[in-house]
């Protein structure tokens, strides 16, 4: 059955369409020659950096409707919530790859909106540690059920053989630009 739905997805969007780059890369061809391995990774990295994208701005479009909360915002409140609390703000950074100015006006906002408390460090006086309250647990309560419900939709046409043999790859690929 996934296989049918697959098949009847790809004949939907075929991969070489998708944001017409044939059409209006005329000289790609030149750089890289059509079907050499050099072309197809090519093909496939600019293929997971514009899926990245559009998912991106789908879902930040979509939560933002429903809810108001920024991507910045449900990724802060997640990956508090997903590990032991109270974390401290370096240790939440690095679960979200993102830089401190960043980190720092994300947390700001979600304090100031009472989603999350920060609390002194007794280990180090520099440093604050953060955790979820009642009301930003009703937030993530909010918007777990969206985010759901739009990868269902996403991913509906894969088995779950798919979706880990695309899970190891991304891994594999995350693991080697992570060692750059």
């Amino acid at each position: 059955m996934a296989t049918d739905k697959r098949a009847a997805k790809q004949k939907e969007v075929p991969i070489e369409r998708i944001g017409d780059f044939d059409d209006w890369a005329s000289h790609y061809n030149d750089f890289y020659p059509h079907g050499s391995r050099l072309d197809r990774e090519y093909r496939l990295s600019r293929l997971l950096v514009m899926a990245g994208r559009s998912w991106t701005t789908h879902i930040d479009n979509r939560l933002r409707a429903a809810t108001g909360q920024s991507r910045a915002r449900w990724q802060a409140l997640f990956s508090i919530g997903f590990g032991p609390q109270p974390v401290t703000l370096t240790d939440l950074g690095q679960r979200l790859f993102v830089q401190w100015p960043t980190l720092v006006r994300v947390i700001e906002g979600l304090a100031a909106d009472g989603l999350i408390k920060r609390i002194d460090n007794p280990r180090d006086g520099r440093s604050k540690l953060v955790s979820l309250t009642p009301e930003g647990v009703a937030v993530l309560k909010r918007i777990q059920p969206i985010l759901d419900a739009e990868r269902e939709k996403m991913l509906a046409d894969l088995d779950d053989a798919d979706l880990e043999r695309c899970a190891d790859l991304l891994h594999l690929m995350f693991a080697r630009v992570a060692r750059v």
